[in-house]
């Protein structure tokens, strides 16, 4: 885009921009890090296959619950 585009565009189509892109960003972001959680969680349950887990009972008791 020129910028001779940017200054006829009136100040509130752009602040319209600026809040749909960064709204944009904060929904790129959130759904990077739900990856980033299922990459660590995959990566986990690999690490402890074939390993006892740990009872309910004894995970409350240990957490305090």
């Amino acid at each position: 885009m020129s910028t001779a585009a940017l200054k006829t565009q009136p100040a509130a189509d752009l602040d319209k921009q600026i809040r749909r892109a960064k709204a944009v960003l904060r929904e790129l972001k959130a759904t990077l890090e739900d990856l980033e959680d299922r990459r660590d969680l995959a990566a986990a349950k690999k690490r402890n296959a074939g390993k006892p887990g740990t009872p309910l009972r004894q995970a409350a008791r240990e957490l305090g619950l």
